[in-house]
């Protein structure tokens, strides 16, 4: 299929993307309001990071969530770019990205800065960026922009590359100590780590969504054998001292271990899909509008916590997941889908 076939298509929505968002985002709330005695309980596994997390050598299911929401990120990019290309230009096309992800890198640097009081800090003799999920979420974005003209095979070789140097780097050239003291590897972290992912996953995309050289069913047995190669090779990997996954320092067994359960999640989504050929209320509502829900909560999270001072307790925790639930449905209802 050729870009012009793709705007003549009628848009619709894919609801098995939809929901997959959405379950990463309400998982995401959920676990922001939450109180960290319940968080960090029985069911630390899917609440909450491993303890130790800067030098921890396992990775848990809450791990993941970062990743696979870069992955269904990435997975719409090439279908979203095409279309815009080819209806209002190339130069609006690229602008459209740029303000998109460049509007939340900056939103959160803001956040990270009111937060922390400075965007870059000295720690443990190095100067360091402050950084966080969401500077994460826009840098990735502009990264994968310009390697949207090369081949999808080119593209999964460079991302490749990429984590390869990085893992080479924090093993002989000191950027393990940086990733440690930073978030999600920091800006280097991001740079090597979630940028190769966002690059893996725009891959993807184009072979699932795009790609008409085969079936339905090859993509799926294509992508099922992509998704457990990369968890099983990454559990591998993983094994070589040095080599171990940990989130915070973004290695590259991590990373290939969540590419796979992120496919291998997605297959969950597809089957419920395929069955119902429906919308999943709330799930839905979340995946439509990921980012503005994400920052609303944030802000409020910051609101409560940092400006007013009270410590979230298990009833504000709830009450606060209630009202950011009202406001994404009500948004949904009133097809209100705001796109950062």
């Amino acid at each position: 299929m050729n870009e012009l076939e793709l705007e003549r298509e009628k848009p619709k929505r894919i609801y098995w993307i939809d929901h997959a968002r959405g379950f990463i985002m309400l998982l995401l709330v959920v676990t922001l309001y939450l109180p960290a005695d319940i968080r960090e309980g029985t069911l630390r596994f899917f609440l909450e990071h491993p303890p130790n997390e800067t030098t921890t050598h396992i990775i848990n299911f809450f791990d993941v969530g970062a990743p696979a929401f870069i992955i269904l990120m990435g997975f719409l990019m090439p279908l979203s770019f095409f279309r815009r290309r080819e209806r209002d230009g190339v130069k609006k096309a690229i602008n459209h990205i740029i303000i998109r992800y460049g509007i939340i890198l900056l939103l959160g640097l803001l956040v990270v800065f009111i937060d922390q009081g400075a965007l870059i800090k000295t720690i443990d003799g190095m100067l360091v960026i402050q950084w966080d999920v969401l500077p994460t979420l826009g840098l990735v974005g502009l990264i994968a922009l310009p390697f949207l003209w090369l081949e999808p095979k080119i593209r999964a070789g460079i991302a490749s590359l990429m984590l390869i140097f990085y893992q080479i780097m924090l093993i002989f050239g000191g950027w393990r100590d940086y990733a440690i003291v930073s978030v999600h590897g920091g800006i280097i972290g991001t740079i090597f780590g979630f940028s190769a992912i966002m690059i893996y996953s725009t891959c993807l995309g184009e072979f699932f969504l795009i790609n008409k050289e085969y079936s339905e069913t090859q993509k799926y047995k294509i992508s099922l054998i992509i998704g457990l190669i990369c968890f099983i090779g990454g559990l591998l990997i993983s094994l070589i001292p040095g080599w171990w996954a940990n989130k915070r320092q973004v290695t590259l067994s991590y990373i290939t271990i969540s590419l796979g359960i992120s496919i291998l999640l997605l297959f969950l989504f597809i089957a419920i899909d395929q069955k119902y050929q429906k919308p999943i209320f709330g799930l839905d509502s979340y995946g439509k509008n990921p980012f503005i829900i994400y920052v609303i909560a944030i802000v409020m999270e910051f609101l409560i916590v940092d400006i007013i001072g009270y410590r979230l307790d298990l009833f504000i925790g709830i009450l606060m997941i209630i009202i950011v639930t009202i406001i994404t449905i009500v948004l949904d209802k009133w097809d209100k889908i705001i796109k950062l």
